[in-house]
């Protein structure tokens, strides 16, 4: 192992080992994407031969802001006790076994936002990233 060979991790970093490599890496990465060797979709294959769609979608700017005070306010009136009551049991089903649907319900009429509903289950089971190459 190099690492071991330069004298453990903190070594290597002093020495850049690290740094080289990861450099390394991504110039081989993007060779191999420009050679056609790797292929990663919509980039160097798969390309749509039109131009992307533009204005798909355009948010209000006052539809924005009327909907961020709207959640302001029922964050501020919730009974906070009962969101973190049932975010805590969200939390406990979905590191079990058990349906998570009865949780999130609860979640809900508790008056949790999507965000913070989406956050205990990336807490508990991760995110995955995800890139496509062939």
């Amino acid at each position: 192992d190099r690492i071991d060979e330069l004298g453990g991790a903190v070594p290597a970093i002093e020495q850049g080992f690290q740094t080289r490599e990861i450099g390394e890496a991504a110039y081989k990465h993007q060779q191999e994407v420009e050679a056609g060797d790797r292929v990663i979709v919509g980039v160097n294959r798969f390309v749509a031969e039109e131009p992307p769609i533009e204005g798909l979608l355009r948010v209000d700017r006052q539809a924005a802001l009327s909907q961020a005070e709207r959640l302001r306010r029922v964050r501020q009136e919730r009974d906070e006790g009962q969101v973190i009551a049932a975010l805590a049991r969200l939390e406990t089903v979905a590191g079990s076994s058990d349906n998570t649907v009865p949780a999130i319900l609860e979640c809900v009429e508790s008056y949790c936002t999507l965000g913070e509903i989406c956050q205990v289950l990336r807490n508990v089971f991760g995110q995955q990233e995800q890139i496509i190459a062939f």
